[in-house]
């Protein structure tokens, strides 16, 4: 058992090695094996598994990225179909960043955000050059940010591409709860994003919130994040008035954080996306001689 889930985890994520990233060592079989219901950390609530995937708990899940060379301490649980021609992986995170409002839903400037990220990404290539990493650029949206108000999930994804015009997509998948952030992690090459997606929304639909860590149960005098789902989509770029919001861009601003040695310099370069982008926006203030 042990080297066949081992195998298929490895085959799952090789569609997403664009660079040659090294594969899953699994140490341990998976914790279940659908259907079945599976207790997410911190009492945060349940998954029920479906048919045709395995999943690795918390311990397991954090073991099996860290030998991807990824993830993160914020890794809850990993997900991979058993279907060997499924070319996909599901990493779930959570961050207990506080209550996210989502009063600025409204307010989400697609063509702002993206141009940010553009800008922020192009200032940096000069810095990518002379530490011998490869350009990348920002091409646009795959998917504009969304935002579902019954649901509370926010989605969004964006494409790049390098100079030898190889493609690279990131899906980002936010749940927003009493106390933080869910997030679900889509791995997998452009290729299988179309096939890929629409089954990694549906076992975003299978987790069930435990009462009281349900984004409806928040009660005045819980802790409140710093930003709202503006910053949360475009790493506080838009919102960050003061360099005292660097501490939440940090802990928001992790749509690839899953890939940052399996797709290397690419990946660490798409997670500076935020960063760039707020670096540029201070240098237009600075230019412009706005304070913040």
């Amino acid at each position: 058992m042990f080297s066949k889930w081992s195998g298929r985890l490895a085959g799952c994520l090789m569609g997403c090695l664009l660079l040659g990233g090294a594969p899953a060592k699994a140490d341990d079989k998976p914790d279940a094996t659908g259907p079945a219901k599976v207790n997410l950390s911190s009492n945060l609530g349940s998954l029920n598994l479906p048919k045709g995937y395995v999943y690795w708990g918390e311990a397991k899940a954090k073991a099996q990225m860290e030998s991807m060379g990824g993830g993160s301490q914020k890794t809850i649980g990993l997900i991979a179909p058993t279907d060997e021609n499924a070319k996909f992986a599901v990493e779930l995170e959570y961050e207990d960043t506080g209550y996210v409002k989502d009063d600025d839903a409204g307010k989400i400037d697609s063509k702002a955000i993206l141009e940010s990220y553009q800008e922020g990404t192009e200032a940096n290539n000069d810095d990518r050059k002379a530490k011998g990493l490869e350009p990348i650029h920002v091409t646009g949206w795959e998917q504009e940010p969304k935002y579902d108000s019954k649901t509370h999930v926010v989605t969004w994804s964006l494409q790049g591409k390098d100079d030898k015009n190889d493609m690279f997509v990131n899906y980002n998948t936010r749940v927003l709860t009493r106390k933080g952030v869910l997030s679900v992690n889509l791995m997998c090459s452009n290729a299988d994003l179309p096939a890929s997606k629409p089954k990694a929304q549906a076992l975003t639909s299978d987790i069930a919130f435990t009462q009281g860590e349900r984004y409806e149960d928040y009660k005045a005098g819980d802790k409140i994040s710093t930003g709202g789902l503006v910053a949360l989509i475009a790493g506080g770029a838009l919102l960050a008035k003061k360099t005292g919001l660097i501490a939440f861009l940090y802990v928001m601003a992790k749509p690839l954080i899953l890939f940052l040695k399996v797709l290397g310099a690419k990946a660490l370069a798409l997670l500076a996306l935020p960063f760039m982008a707020l670096k540029n926006m201070f240098s237009k203030k600075k230019d412009s001689g706005e304070e913040g």
